[in-house]
């Protein structure tokens, strides 16, 4: 499967102040849109606060990928829906991203550094610590 799609603008942004969500995080993004039901475009786009070339590029590699599907219904008229793999993925990063919400207290916005130094010294050289 090829990589997350190129999110216009953050070739030149610096990594610390304009980065707001990374690839993953906007494809999750669409995938929890439509964890809640099938969407239109329009709906997907408010909902994952993107733009419609950022969306649709994401959403070819979701297809791609087969973790989303596009159903027509007339012309120009589409819905889409998550397949199987679609909720499974969607599981996997929300259940991740609330473990590690709730084990490290975490608030959007405070770095990394920052985070490390609130883990008790003993706790980052425990067998469970995965970044020492």
């Amino acid at each position: 499967m090829e990589a997350f799609p190129e999110t216009p603008g953050l070739a030149r942004a610096s990594p610390v102040e304009k980065v707001r969500r990374s690839p993953m995080e906007m494809a999750c993004d669409i995938l929890g849109v439509l964890y809640e039901g099938p969407a239109k475009p329009t709906h997907l786009l408010y909902r994952a606060n993107m733009s419609w070339r950022v969306l649709s590029e994401y959403l070819d590699y979701l297809q791609k990928g087969g973790m989303v599907e596009k159903e027509v219904q007339g012309e120009k008229r589409a819905t889409y829906r998550l397949t199987q793999r679609g909720r499974a993925v969607y599981g996997l990063y929300a259940d991740l991203r609330m473990s590690l919400t709730e084990k490290m207290n975490f608030t959007p916005g405070v770095h990394a550094p920052e985070l490390l130094a609130r883990v008790p010294t003993a706790e980052r050289r425990s067998s469970t610590w995965p970044w020492t």
